[in-house]
């Protein structure tokens, strides 16, 4: 799937979750009339904003993190509808998950969560992405150089730059492109 009026299947014990959390009807989340009709819900707390699947696992900014085989939801991030069409995010391929490191300190620290589009697989200069490498996923700066050579950089000093040819089998997958991080104070 993935067309745009498509819904996200989410658990019974998540959509009471987020009723509760809203003030919404028992049920509200499972019809679809109420989630998608323009007059349902004009004068309701959602109203407005996407929500964003938030999942545990973590882009590492350091050493790597294992990918987990399959992960799990954690929950959800509100974003506005105008903010994501203002930036040309479609919310069926965007993600959210956590940073853990301080490679990539200042821009990105311990802790913060990560919008990542999941349809931004290209390379693009001097963008973010998180890439997957031996089963390990990494949050890191792309540079690119002569002869398909990409420079994998941290934006902290302290931590080694490296570089990938793209010509060769390299065992590198771009999982999507960072697009957004947010943080506790």
């Amino acid at each position: 799937g993935g067309g745009a009026g498509e819904l996200r299947v989410v658990g019974e014990a998540l959509a009471r979750r987020i009723e509760k959390s809203y003030g919404l009807p028992h049920g509200w989340m499972d019809d679809p009339a109420a989630m998608e009709g323009d007059d349902a819900v004009s004068d309701h707390p959602l109203d407005g904003f996407t929500l964003i699947p938030r999942f545990e696992a973590e882009a590492s900014m350091g050493l790597g993190l294992e990918a987990p085989e399959q992960d799990a939801l954690a929950g959800h991030l509100a974003f506005k509808h105008v903010w994501l069409q203002k930036r040309r995010l479609n919310p069926n391929y965007l993600t959210i998950i956590d940073a853990v490191g301080d490679s990539m300190y200042p821009t990105i620290i311990d802790g913060d969560a990560l919008l990542v589009d999941l349809r931004q697989k290209e390379p693009q200069d001097n963008r973010i992405f998180v890439l997957r490498m031996n089963q390990q996923l990494y949050a890191k700066r792309l540079q690119f150089r002569p002869n398909n050579i990409i420079h994998v950089q941290s934006d902290n000093p302290n931590s080694p730059a490296f570089d990938i040819n793209l010509s060769q089998e390299t065992g590198l997958d771009i999982i999507g492109r960072v697009v957004w991080a947010g943080k506790d104070l």
